[in-house]
């Protein structure tokens, strides 16, 4: 159950990146210790978040 507080919490801070919200959950820093500063560092950032590539981007291994 605290996973789910912990994406919720994330998801607060990346509304509309929400595959980023997940993966700070799942495979991120231990959010109590570094990670909801550092969610709170990229929310403040002045600097846009692009966290989904473009569909032309080529793949991994190309």
């Amino acid at each position: 159950m605290e996973w789910w507080s912990t994406f919720g919490n994330y998801l607060g801070f990346f509304d509309e990146t929400p595959a980023l919200a997940f993966d700070m959950a799942l495979d991120g820093p231990n959010s109590n210790h570094v990670g909801y500063d550092l969610a709170f560092g990229l929310q403040a950032s002045r600097t846009p978040l692009d966290v989904y590539p473009s569909e032309t981007m080529p793949g991994p291994g190309v």
